[in-house]
């Protein structure tokens, strides 16, 4: 079973404490995708161990670019002129490995900085792991998380769920006071986390109010229509597949994220592979989440009906339990739906608008519900 809680308000090669830095080559390290033009993308370099005259890692943040139970994507900031991409990590505070990654300077002018990401791999599941970044002289302080257990492990699962924060990110660091206060084992976010995604002091302002969650609990993003497909949103998350429509599995829980600010043509094309993912999933429990709702009682902007024409019906079909979604700025449950109709717990997908980390709330009135 899982626990949803609703907030409405490159590879890198295995190192053992007696040998050498190694590089970092399990997977993709860095994914600026959607055409972003890296300035400078440096790849994992054991030498490259250069620090400006600001080294201080900030922003640091535990991601998903690959398999939770045995891999973490850990990135962060630093000033543009710092080259080091290092994590040391290990079961305690001693570290005993380290891993390289690679970086890139992100945007420019009084915005420029550089962004590093490192993939640590072969991980123990359902294990804690301490970390720093940095390198030299220049670390974080200590953070952990633990790695996600075998997929299809049937244990407890808690999940947080938020969305749309857009230009109010004190609500947003409200609700990760609350998020922490839950523990949960990773967290759900439905899109729309700024009001321009072009707009790197949103973006800011978004990550500094994630401290203290963001570092040990991954947050999975849903792409939002305010995000823009801005090089922002892509240079600063890590995702698996094009970070925009992909799944993961956390114990018994099958993830698929999906990508609904986009054409007709593009949600026909995602339908079709997420009727493949669905089929390919033996996990009990199935949760998609995208941005823009099937099903809305908003007396804003109700239904997104092209959605619910194109995905309802393959998430139905393939026993998806829960459907994820925010853009319509209010909290609302369905009944459990297939086929638009109202059918008993087990035989249809609930559908969930969880969006109230900041944009202004909106109503709902079922009389006008679509």
């Amino acid at each position: 079973m899982f626990t949803l809680w609703f907030l409405a308000c490159s590879r890198i090669e295995k190192i053992e404490p007696d040998t050498a830095v190694g590089a970092n080559v399990c997977g993709e390290i860095l994914q600026p995708q959607a055409g972003y033009a890296a300035l400078d993308l440096q790849p994992a370099d054991p030498d490259q161990l250069t620090f400006g005259v600001d080294p201080i890692p900030y922003n640091v943040r535990l991601s998903w670019a690959d398999e939770p139970s045995t891999t973490a994507s850990i990135l962060w900031r630093t000033a543009a002129d710092t080259f080091a991409s290092r994590v040391e990590y290990g079961v305690d505070t001693s570290y005993g490995a380290t891993a390289i990654g690679g970086s890139f300077t992100f945007l420019t002018g009084d915005e420029a900085g550089r962004v590093h990401e490192v993939e640590l791999c072969d991980l123990t599941p359902a294990t804690t792991y301490h970390y720093r970044v940095g390198g030299g002289d220049y670390w974080s302080p200590d953070y952990s998380f633990t790695t996600a257990p075998v997929p299809g492990t049937d244990v407890p699962v808690v999940i947080a769920v938020a969305g749309d924060s857009r230009d109010n990110q004190a609500v947003w660091k409200a609700e990760v006071a609350a998020i922490i206060e839950r523990a949960p084992d990773f967290v759900i976010f439905s899109g729309d986390a700024v009001d321009f995604g072009s707009n790197m002091a949103e973006w800011d302002a978004w990550l500094d109010a994630g401290a203290g969650l963001i570092e040990s609990t991954a947050v999975v993003l849903a792409h939002g229509n305010h995000e823009f497909y801005a090089q922002n949103y892509f240079g600063l998350v890590a995702q698996p597949n094009d970070e925009k429509t992909f799944s993961l599995d956390y114990g018994p829980v099958h993830l698929a994220v999906l990508d609904d600010s986009t054409t007709d043509a593009d949600r026909g094309s995602q339908a079709s592979w997420l009727d493949s993912d669905l089929k390919g999933t033996s996990q009990p429990w199935k949760i998609v989440s995208h941005h823009m709702p099937a099903y809305s009682s908003c007396t804003t902007r109700g239904s997104e009906l092209g959605v619910r024409e194109l995905w309802s019906p393959v998430e139905e079909s393939n026993g998806v339990q829960i459907d994820l979604t925010g853009h319509n700025h209010n909290y609302e449950r369905s009944v459990p739906l297939n086929g638009g109709l109202e059918v008993p717990a087990g035989d249809g997908t609930v559908y969930v608008v969880s969006a109230g980390a900041g944009a202004d709330l909106y109503g709902n009135d079922m009389a006008t519900a679509v």
